[in-house]
């Protein structure tokens, strides 16, 4: 058995600082004597919650019911109103915020006729939505909520489906109705997808190292599909299916919220196992 690497896998430069900052956070509580929290989860993985909660970090909703101390928010961001509420209740503010989406909101701010464009139920979703108040498109079908003749100006979630993303377009431009789109999808997501098709020329089947929970993990399972090699998400070396361990030749890459320590244990589980 052969375990090819994928040349774009793991933890983006957004993650990597957001983890940075959480720890760095939880020493700077511990100093003060202050509880710390991160609002929400940091990222889409249970192994990087199970490693802050070990440092101490406790997860929350809101401020109520907590104690006032150090709080991280969460790398895809929070709305206006929470962020506020927890200024307005003693609590510091360490922003763990990829600087991607802090400029998204911006954007969304200042567009003069703003939608978004992704999944309603995704936090960075749910976050931009507490900036401003804008109608929330997730597939073509969401379209009807919008006016021919209006140019709109979108958001889109940067960890949305390109297929998605092509697809809402299209039945937009089919329908008359008007969308600039004011960002892309996260270079880093792309940059993933790109070393994913250039893996599966070589590879047999893909494993895929991140949580069901993780958008863009799950789009790097569902591309690997629609290139024709059958796929498997993985969340922790115990998860590595014996399907897997009988192709000769496995193609690994993983989501951006994968830690390292997670990708090389998968890897070596993997490897261990070879028939």
């Amino acid at each position: 058995m052969k375990v090819l690497m994928s040349s774009s896998y793991g933890f983006c430069g957004g993650v990597r600082a957001a983890v940075r900052k959480a720890l760095e956070a939880a020493a700077r509580a511990n100093g003060l004597r202050l509880p710390c929290y991160v609002s929400g989860s940091l990222v889409h993985s249970s192994a990087v919650s199970a490693m802050l909660s070990e440092a101490g970090i406790k997860q929350i909703d809101g401020p109520d019911d907590n104690p006032p101390g150090v709080v991280v928010i969460r790398t895809h961001g929070i709305g206006d109103g929470l962020r506020k509420a927890f200024m307005d209740n003693g609590f510091i503010i360490e922003d763990a915020t990829c600087p991607v989406l802090l400029r998204n909101a911006e954007l969304l701010r200042s567009s003069s006729n703003p939608i978004l464009i992704g999944d309603s139920r995704h936090s960075e979703i749910i976050g931009l939505a507490g900036c401003r108040d804008v109608p929330v498109i997730g597939c073509a079908d969401d379209l009807c909520r919008l006016s021919p003749g209006i140019d709109y100006e979108a958001v889109i979630q940067t960890t949305l489906s390109a297929v998605a993303l092509e697809s809402i377009l299209a039945e937009a431009g089919r329908v008359g109705i008007s969308i600039r789109c004011l960002n892309s999808i996260c270079q880093a997501s792309a940059d993933r997808r790109e070393a994913l098709v250039q893996l599966a020329l070589e590879a047999d089947a893909i494993a895929v190292v991140g949580d069901s929970a993780s958008a863009n993990s799950r789009e790097l399972a569902e591309l690997a599909k629609r290139l024709g090699k059958p796929s498997f998400l993985i969340s922790s070396p115990e998860s590595v299916p014996s399907e897997l361990l009988e192709y000769d030749t496995i193609g690994l890459t993983a989501g951006a919220s994968a830690p390292d320590e997670l990708i090389a244990a998968v890897k070596r589980r993997i490897e261990n196992n070879d028939r």
